[in-house]
């Protein structure tokens, strides 16, 4: 059972952020499987981790584009990946320490930072590059 539907994801007309944000579907959907199975610890660590790693990385490269191509609202959608990142920072760090249970509530909260962020602040940014001829389209 997905929680979040790929063809429910808006695309923001740029090939690599489209894919890495399929990517980061990918990875919420495992997690919230993994949950519903009610699979070890060790292996929702896992994606955890690796859901982390992948955002960060993602984060990175839209900053590096949005640096590049000069996008005036660079400082307001890096603070929102700032404020995500800690976010999801705090999340995993609560897990690792048996605060935390995975639960729908925390998947609702994972679903929604995902898609509200795509659409607020990545969809403008795909038009931004677009309308820059950015080599990332």
């Amino acid at each position: 059972m997905e929680l979040i539907k790929a063809e429910d994801m808006p695309s923001i007309g740029v090939a690599e952020i489209d894919a890495q944000h399929a990517v980061l579907i990918g990875l919420v959907n495992r997690l919230h499987q993994a949950m519903i199975q009610r699979e070890d610890r060790d292996t929702l660590a896992a994606i955890i981790a690796e859901l982390l790693a992948h955002t960060q990385r993602h984060f990175t490269y839209e900053e590096q584009l949005m640096s590049q191509y000069q996008y005036p609202e660079y400082a307001k959608h890096k603070a929102d990946h700032d404020k995500l990142m800690q976010h999801i920072t705090d999340l995993a760090e609560q897990f690792r320490s048996g605060d935390l249970l995975l639960s729908f509530a925390v998947m609702v909260d994972l679903k929604a930072w995902a898609t509200i962020h795509i659409e607020i602040f990545d969809g403008p940014l795909g038009i931004f590059l677009g309308e820059k001829g950015s080599q990332a389209r």
